[in-house]
Parts: structure tokens; C-alpha cells; sequence
């Protein structure tokens, strides 16, 4: 039996992962992954369009070097402080590994994104020590607590997803650079920011990250930029901790097609921007519409719900080709689903559906 972390992703059982009936897809919804309902931004599309030949059959910039140095310019951090690679989780088999010692305590939320269990938990043999997010909070994070677990528990690395998957609940970034100037700086600190921009400006910590020791922020490029399919993310860490780990990442870390996208991407903020406003008035009407269900708050462009029956409700949107995130493992399990925020006419269908 193959050891692999569990996602969601049901969704493509109905389209064909044979993938020759991709003129079905829109007849599904597949609101049990976190894609963007959105469309990359025009110019993206005009790029690809315009060079997709080139694009597919040359050999990329050995080392993502112009997907760098925008990012560098972007983000305003220096440009020896990143390192890409093919999505997040590319950058997290190859460099978690060697930032963790296995068999040693690894703090981690509960619930949180299985990814991180699956590689310090199963792979690398960790202890995992679980903050519990409790549902009567609204699973908000509480920066009191992790800082006395760390405190106390003392592991070599506290591992957090912000906003938190599958809860959607954000971590302010004051709390944040309050939790590491608490604990022992000797801890490492990863903190994945794939769905941060959602939540609005000016919230993330990469500079931070470009300047201590033993902070790390995972970004994906998947979901807030509508490139999951392109499979483009990166990672930033102090200079000298990216030096070290970039001996470990393997030549032509992301296509070429995938860069241009990505690098395309970044030069249109605004329109991003005003996709971000769409999602968060999206989401709240969508919330708004489910009042018996017990929707979560959420920053972002998913939410908890609590029906019931959750499989029940599940099994009765598969039938009409609705894929929502049901739970097989962990606290949420029989108790809760994930719903991704759709197009406002997606929406209305799960909504009515669901009704």
C-alpha cells in the first residue's frame, strides 16, 4: 500500500483523469480544492497564447533565474532569499527534510493542512505535538497557548499554515512577530502563506523571513494567482539558510510555460487585487446563505461548514456533480465539510442544491 498524503481532488472522477473529456469540466464544480474561481489575468493568457509553442518545447532558465528576480523586485526582499520550485509541495519534500532532525518534536496545529503531518509525522518519524483548535473558538488561533506549548514542549520546529487550512481562520501578523520574539530563536519557525493575499495587504512575513535565522515562509503561486495547474511556488528563508538548501533542489525547478505564467502573473497586481475583493464578497454572501449549516468565519476562499449529516450532504452534491471536502481523518471527521468559494453562479447552484 502506497504511503501518501491525502488531499482532495474527488472532483476529477467525474471529469476523467485520463483527461479526454476536459469539455466536461464545466459541468462540475469542484469546490473540494482550493482553486481560484477566477481566470488568470488576461495579459497571462495573451503571454501563453502568444509563445505557447516556444514556451512547450524549450528548456527553461536553469534556475528560475528571471522567475527571482521578479519575485525580488515584487516583494522587496532580496533575491539570494528565495528559492523556487514546482508548488509548494515540490519545496517541502526536498527542504523540510533537511531542515528537521527526524525523531524530534515537531509542533504542529489541529487541524492543519495534511502535508506537513505526512512529511515530519510518516516520512521523517517526528513526534508530533498537536495545538488544538477547538470549533467553540471559531478555530482561531490562540498566541498565548502555542507560545507556552513551545515554551514547554520545547520541539526543534513549529510548523503553521496562515490562514489555516481547512479552518480559514487568519493569524494577525503582530501576533505573529510576537509568537517568534517569545520563544527560543533557536526554534525553526515554517509558516505557509499559500492563501494570505485573500485576506488582504501588507499581512505576509517574507521580509521577515529574509532576515532571521530560522523563519521559513512557503508561498504557492496555485491559488491566489489562478495557477494551480501550473504548479509554481517558492520559498523564503535567510540568505544563508537558502544557500545551504539549494544544493538540494534539482535543476529547472519550474517549466518554462509555468515561469512566463508566474512572472506574468506578478506584474498585475491590481487585477489580482480586485479579484481578492470579488472572492471576500463572494464568500460572505455564500456564508450568509447557509445559516442553519453553521458556517465558519474564514479570510479566505474556503469555509467550514457543519451540516447534520456531513456525508450525507456530500453523497446528495456528488450526485449532481457539486464536490465539496469531506474529512476522513482528525477532529473534523463525521462532523464538518470544506466548501470552496465559486463563481457567484457556481454559488447559487451549490446553494440551491444544498437547500
Amino acid at each position: 500500500m502506497r504511503v501518501q498524503a491525502y488531499h482532495g481532488g474527488a472532483s476529477f472522477e467525474a471529469i476523467g483523469v485520463d483527461l479526454t473529456h476536459l469539455d466536461q469540466a464545466g459541468e462540475v464544480i469542484t469546490a473540494d480544492v482550493l482553486d481560484a474561481w477566477f481566470d488568470p489575468a488576461p495579459e497571462v493568457l495573451n503571454t501563453l497564447r502568444e509563445h505557447l509553442a516556444f514556451l512547450l518545447k524549450s528548456s527553461p532558465p536553469s534556475h528560475a533565474e528571471g522567475f527571482v528576480q521578479e519575485l525580488a523586485v515584487r516583494r522587496g526582499i532580496p533575491a539570494d532569499s528565495v528559492l523556487p520550485g514546482a508548488g509548494s509541495s515540490s519545496l517541502l519534500f526536498s527542504c523540510l527534510p533537511r531542515l528537521l532532525e527526524p525523531g524530534s518534536a515537531v509542533a504542529v496545529l489541529d487541524p492543519m493542512y495534511s502535508e506537513y503531518e505526512h512529511i515530519a509525522g510518516t516520512l521523517l518519524g517526528c513526534p508530533l505535538l498537536r495545538l488544538a483548535l477547538r470549533g467553540e473558538d471559531g478555530f482561531e488561533l490562540r498566541t498565548e497557548a502555542l507560545i507556552d506549548m513551545v515554551r514547554t514542549q520545547q520541539p526543534q520546529a513549529v510548523l503553521l499554515v496562515n490562514p489555516n487550512n481547512p479552518t480559514g481562520r487568519c493569524w494577525p501578523r503582530e501576533e505573529a512577530l510576537e509568537f517568534l520574539s517569545a520563544i527560543d530563536r533557536e526554534t525553526w519557525v515554517v509558516v505557509d502563506e499559500t492563501y494570505l493575499e485573500f485576506a488582504g495587504e501588507g499581512l505576509s512575513l517574507e521580509p521577515e523571513a529574509a532576515r532571521r535565522r530560522r523563519l521559513v515562509v512557503v508561498k504557492s503561486m496555485s491559488k491566489v494567482y489562478a495557477l494551480s495547474g501550473a504548479r509554481v511556488g517558492y520559498m523564503v528563508a535567510h540568505p544563508s539558510v537558502a544557500e545551504e538548501l539549494a544544493r538540494w533542489l534539482p535543476p529547472w525547478p519550474v517549466g518554462l510555460l509555468s515561469q512566463a505564467a508566474a512572472m506574468e502573473a506578478l506584474r498585475h497586481p491590481g487585477y489580482y487585487r480586485r479579484r481578492y475583493e470579488e472572492t471576500r464578497m463572494l464568500r460572505e454572501e455564500f456564508r450568509s446563505a447557509l445559516p442553519s449549516l453553521n458556517p465558519f468565519p474564514s479570510c479566505t476562499n474556503y469555509f467550514l461548514i457543519q451540516p447534520p449529516d456531513p456525508a450525507g450532504l456530500a453523497a446528495h452534491l456528488r450526485e449532481r456533480k457539486i464536490f465539496v471536502r469531506e474529512f476522513f481523518k482528525g477532529v473534523l471527521t463525521g462532523r464538518f465539510l470544506r466548501i470552496t468559494v465559486r463563481s457567484k453562479e457556481e454559488n447559487m447552484r451549490m446553494i440551491e442544491a444544498i437547500r
